[in-house]
Order: C-alpha cells, then structure tokens, then sequence
C-alpha cells in the first residue's frame, strides 16, 4: 500500500510539474493508477515510490500522462463553432491572408480537427497547430483517427457531416492533406514563465482555444498562463477561447489590460486590442 505521505509527496511533483491541483475525486484515481502500476515495487519496505517518480523523468511523464484528464470530442461546445462559422472565420478570411490557429490544450486531437475540418468548409486559409502536455494524446493527435467516442449524438451534432466517414470497422481517419496541415508540439502551459518554454509558443496566432485547462490551476497560474499567451502568441485583433464552465474562473483581476472579454449571444471569448485601444 502507499502511505499519505508518500501520495502526498507524489501529488505535489504532479502539481509541481503541471501546474495542476488535483481534487479529492481525481487524487482517488491517481492512487489507484500508482497502486496499480508499482504494485510489485511497492511490496518492498525500502522502495518509496516519491522519490523514484521524482528522480525518473520518463516515470514522471507517465504520471502525467496518467493523470491529467483528457475527455473530448468532435465540435464540442457547438455554439463557439457555430460563432466561429457565421462571424469569426468570415471576420478572419477578410482582415488576414493567412490565418493561424492554436489548439493549446489539444488532448487526442478532437479539437483541433474539428477546426480544422470547419475551416476547410469555409475556405480558410489557415495553419494550424495542436499542443498538449500529455505526450500519448499527443500520438493519438498525430494518427488523426477515432472511435465512436469521439462522436456524440447531441453536443456537436450539427457539425458532423463535416466529419469523413467512418470506416468498416467504425473508425473516423482523417485525410492524410488534413494530418498533414496541423503542426503537434508538446507544451507545458504551467511552465510558460520559463523562457525556454515561452520560445516555444506559437506566435503571430489569430485564433486559439484554451479549453478545458484554467479549471485545474490556481488563480496565479492562471494569470501567468494569460500574460504569457496573450504577450507571446496572440496579435491585435485575435481571438482567445475557453470553455463555458470556465469563464466565470477567470476573474477580472487576472485579465491582461488589453484582453476583452465580449458575448455574441450566449456565447463568451476575449479579443487582444490595443494597448491604447
């Protein structure tokens, strides 16, 4: 068995290297992977699984892998996408001759093919990249096909004939010209106040989705996650999204200056001005 000093070592190198606070509910699941996992090693009285993990870097990597959380699917939050089809992308092919867009917290890929696929239906000239920290969603990302999980009946369902069709054994694959336009990178976003990392930032990005990653970070590293995207990454004009259940997370006081927040109806993103706009 793992001791709660042990665990509790091991969940603060995992909050140490993503930035990510675990809840009671998720700090279950981790325990039961690392239980599972080193259930022979942790047989020995003198092994501690702590000190292992943080000394191994290819055993942290595995945690992280293990542990963050990485449900999604094709079109999710259908009414950013609708948003994204009737003002944005028109707004984007009129004020930009190439279009740069960033799935910043990527998971298997769902998310940057979604748009990827909807810029290919509105003509959008558009370079894409994808970035996540796990680096096995990051694999998944890169052979571009999914199962029948990736595909729900009601959220996202109005986007699907954009979809390729599945194939004898159900799989959606991506077209090979589609793979090929979407650049993978593997990004700690909690590290972005490192300057190695921050020149790893996509730059001169007019659309990026944050979706799905503020809800699992402190007020602080939120706010330094925001600087660093909107100073490094975003140009005048651009676009940032999160998800729907995150917008009230993030407080005002943790805005940059020159991030808006703005509603087309009822659905929330922020725009980059000016700084004397």
């Amino acid at each position: 068995m793992l001791s709660d000093k042990e665990f509790e070592h091991i969940i603060y190198t995992v909050t140490q290297h993503t930035g990510i606070i675990p809840k009671n509910s998720h700090q279950e699941s981790i325990r039961h992977y690392l239980e599972e996992t080193y259930k022979n090693q942790l047989e020995a009285t003198d092994f501690h699984l702590s000190y292992y993990i943080a000394h191994n870097p290819q055993e942290i990597e595995s945690l992280i892998n293990a542990v963050t959380v990485n449900e999604t699917y094709f079109f999710r939050e259908e009414s950013q996408f609708k948003l994204l089809q009737e003002k944005i992308f028109p707004e984007l092919r009129l004020n930009f001759p190439l279009v740069n867009i960033w799935s910043a917290a990527c998971s298997s890929g769902e998310e940057i093919y979604s748009l990827a696929l909807l810029g290919k239906s509105a003509f959008l000239p558009a370079n894409y990249t994808a970035s996540d920290i796990n680096t096995s969603m990051l694999e998944k990302c890169k052979s571009g096909t999914y199962g029948k999980n990736s595909v729900r009946r009601v959220d996202g369902s109005y986007f699907h004939h954009l979809l390729p069709k599945t194939d004898e054994n159900g799989r959606i694959n991506m077209p090979e010209d589609l793979k090929a336009k979407i650049n993978i990178q593997n990004i700690n976003l909690s590290q972005l106040s490192n300057e190695l990392n921050l020149c790893l930032l996509p730059k001169n990005q007019h659309l990026i989705f944050v979706r799905n990653v503020f809800i699992y970070f402190s007020m602080e590293t939120r706010a330094r996650i925001l600087k660093a995207i909107v100073d490094n990454s975003m140009v005048e004009g651009s676009y940032l999204f999160v998800s729907t259940n995150e917008i009230a997370s993030l407080d005002p006081s943790i805005l940059p200056s020159n991030l808006e927040k703005r509603s087309d109806g009822n659905v929330f993103y922020f725009v980059k001005r000016s700084k004397n706009g």
